[in-house]
């Protein structure tokens, strides 16, 4: 397998050569470039299968401009990095390689192994890079059964479990409810959402706390005139929390 490496630095550049070297000899590096601009004018002259690409270069470029302005139609990538957050959720979200730094040996093996069955094409880098963007606007990006959501985290008003699947409740842009079905369980949201007021009120309901709009007995009404249960065990801290919120906004 002939491979490129596009890195500006010459000593994360030795070190993926180094592990190449002696745990996949068959990989073997045609050319290397220490830039996003030297990347788009060598790239299409050579005849590689994958590209080892870092995120971040010293030029003008960052990987994803260097992957709009170069012409290409599928690859097999795996993006290697030192940080950006977005960018990390993003690759797992979308189901794309990466390796972060300093570059660990078994995952780097693990990461070639699935790029050699995995195309990246250029059509999904528009997906990346809306999923890029929600997650640094704070958005949610949540992946339905038929499409891929991405909502401002004040549109949603509460998720309902549905066996091992979840129904997505919220606003769309004419306030109409609109429902979105997951093949996530609730507990995965509940743990994606940790940064947004989502409280799990229920075994069966994780509610946004800012379309809370009344609470009593066991029940609590939403903004969209909805009337959920609230488990009756942490009924206390369930109402805590809620005033805690609503005293802080």
């Amino acid at each position: 397998m002939k491979a490129v490496i596009v890195e500006d630095e010459k000593l994360s550049v030795l070190n993926l050569k180094e592990i190449l070297q002696e745990y996949a000899p068959d990989i073997e590096i045609v050319d290397i470039c220490y830039s996003g601009r030297e990347a788009i004018e060598k790239l299409p002259q050579l005849t590689f299968d994958l590209v080892f690409l870092d995120i971040q270069f010293n030029d003008d470029f960052d990987a994803f401009e260097m992957l709009k302005a170069w012409k290409w139609d599928k690859l097999q990538i795996i993006f290697v990095t030192s940080y950006n957050d977005f960018a990390l959720k993003a690759f797992k979200f979308n189901a794309i390689d990466y390796v972060t730094k300093p570059i660990d040996k078994d995952d780097l093996l693990l990461a070639i192994e699935k790029a050699k069955s995995k195309i990246f094409r250029k059509e999904e880098l528009e997906q990346l890079l809306q999923t890029i963007n929600a997650l640094h606007n704070k958005q949610l990006v949540i992946k339905g059964q038929n499409e891929t959501v991405f909502l401002p985290a004040s549109r949603v008003l509460y998720l309902k479990a549905e066996k091992e699947y979840s129904v997505i409740h919220y606003f769309d842009e004419q306030k109409q409810v609109k429902e979105l079905f997951t093949s996530r369980h609730l507990g995965y949201w509940e743990n994606e959402f940790h940064e947004f007021p989502f409280l799990r009120v229920h075994k069966s309901f994780l509610v946004n706390m800012e379309h809370i709009v009344s609470f009593g007995g066991r029940n609590l009404k939403l903004s969209s005139g909805t009337r959920l249960e609230v488990a009756r065990d942490r009924r206390k801290e369930i109402e805590m929390k809620i005033l805690s919120y609503k005293t802080q906004i």
